[in-house]
């Protein structure tokens, strides 16, 4: 899976959502099975804060330990006081009872203590969306479905302000253990943005972007890179990291990446575990 960002001012969608092919069924795995096990889970439900970097580092397995490290890293390569927004996904299939999928999708958007879901039709597919907002923490639910009982399924926690948002991690977790309750196969990632501390050319800042996180993440090593006149990204393989996706011969643990916006004078940070989904 070659990770790459696009010119232009928009910088890169790499939207995992509805890439089936990569994602439907299997979705991200990693060496100690990354689908939402009460075992793995297990591991993280009491984040103790007071972690060093390396050892979050080596439970970045689990969802709640991920959001601890992800902001770690986030408040080193992004301006003081700034800003850090936040976007956690699970997402996956579900199979069940053809003509049922209304039924399952409102049954989840309830136990995630949302709303009752609004159907609509979305690119030839029927879909379901909801979603609610506490404080700074947006949470969000779609769902389609593909077809013979078979259905896509994102659920989004989401804030625009990390500092001022409690409780994320916790949150992100619960949300997982309920797609299990749900019968939906779902896998996670997240990625964070922000203001960059690094300034200059995208190229330029994405290289001391990376001797920070470097300093964080023993045996860091690039592994694909893209760069284009405003933007540069490279995703990285980490010894530590347990989470990771395959992409030919390498195990991608996070992917880091500048855009540099002309008009604004600034540049934006974003970093993906294991990859961005959001645009940068």
């Amino acid at each position: 899976m070659e990770n790459r960002g696009k010119s232009s001012n928009k910088g890169t969608l790499l939207l995992i959502g509805l890439c089936c092919a990569a994602l439907v069924l299997a979705g991200f795995r990693n060496g100690v099975e990354a689908s939402p096990a009460a075992g793995v889970y297990s591991k993280a439900q009491q984040p103790n804060a007071a972690l060093e970097t390396e050892d979050r580092a080596g439970l970045a397995g689990t969802p709640s330990a991920a959001v601890l490290l992800l902001t770690d890293l986030g408040r080193s390569v992004t301006e003081p006081d700034s800003p850090i927004r936040l976007v956690f996904k699970w997402q996956g299939s579900y199979i069940g009872d053809a003509g049922k999928a209304f039924s399952a999708a409102n049954s989840l958007s309830k136990s995630l203590g949302l709303q009752t879901v609004v159907k609509s039709e979305e690119e030839g597919h029927t879909a379901y969306r909801s979603s609610s907002k506490s404080g700074e923490m947006k949470t969000s639910l779609f769902w389609s479905e593909m077809g013979e009982g078979e259905s896509y399924v994102i659920v989004t926690l989401e804030t625009t302000d990390l500092s001022r948002t409690t409780g994320l991690a916790g949150s992100v977790q619960q949300a997982g253990m309920m797609m299990t309750s749900a019968s939906v196969a779902a896998d996670w990632n997240v990625s964070l943005q922000g203001t960059a501390k690094e300034h200059g050319d995208a190229s330029q800042a994405l290289k001391l972007t990376k001797h920070t996180l470097a300093d964080k993440l023993q045996g860091m090593s690039a592994a694909e890179t893209y760069e284009d006149e405003t933007t540069a990204s490279t995703s990285y393989t980490v010894p530590s990291i347990l989470h990771t996706v395959q992409s030919g011969a390498h195990r991608l643990a996070v992917q880091a990446a500048i855009h540099k916006d002309v008009a604004k004078g600034s540049s934006r940070v974003t970093l993906g575990f294991p990859l961005i989904t959001i645009e940068y």
